[in-house]
């Protein structure tokens, strides 16, 4: 089926809207002619600037310059490929309650899976449910590395996520560095539920 075959989505897109694209495309086409390649963060004092100023939250800002840098954009395989082994890297730190904890990387053949998991404390008051809005960051001075939400789940006081990251990991860390920065796409619409509560017997 070709494009021209399309259904259109209806919507409310006017010429004031038109104006505005046009002028995101020229910026975010220039940006990319003076970046030349370069992944071009803006630094924390002048994140903290762009939030106070327009009023915009740290995970909506990362969201946004990751998307701006090609986050999503790159290159990506059919896949991870095979698994190939497994590699421990067990990264533990504790801030305001929550203790944050790298437990591994799954190693296939053209990605790694890296796991995480996050626990509320035993000093926190009462347990509650939490959403981790934050993305794996991982950075080298060798190469660059393309890193996607894979997975998460979680629940009383426990969370566990998952993100793909290409290529693969080294298997010596030395020179990799670790971080967790907030993030939440700001298109991220709510699935519908279904809730399974009917008996169900085996024969």
């Amino acid at each position: 089926m070709g494009w021209s075959e399309l259904r259109a989505v209806p919507n409310d897109y006017d010429e004031e809207i038109h104006a505005v694209d046009t002028q995101l495309i020229e910026l975010l086409n220039h940006r990319k002619a003076l970046a030349k390649g370069r992944r071009c963060f803006p630094p924390k004092e002048v994140m903290k600037e762009f939030e106070e100023k327009f009023g915009l939250k740290p995970p909506y800002l990362n969201w946004l310059f990751h998307s701006i840098n090609g986050g999503f954009h790159r290159p990506r395989s059919e896949g991870p490929g095979e698994l190939q082994g497994i590699l421990q890297i067990m990264k533990t730190t504790v801030q305001e309650g929550y203790q944050y904890r790298i437990t591994h990387a799954m190693q296939h053949e053209h990605g790694s899976i890296v796991h995480i998991e996050i626990k509320q404390l035993e000093d926190v008051d009462d347990f509650t449910d939490f959403r981790p809005l934050l993305q794996l960051d991982v950075t080298s001075q060798d190469r660059e590395y393309s890193v996607g939400r894979n997975g998460s789940r979680g629940g009383g006081g426990i969370s566990s996520m998952s993100f793909i990251v290409e290529p693969r990991l080294p298997e010596q860390l030395n020179q990799i560095h670790f971080a967790l920065i907030p993030f939440e796409e700001p298109m991220d619409f709510s699935r519908k539920e279904i809730f399974l509560d009917q008996e169900v017997h085996f024969e």
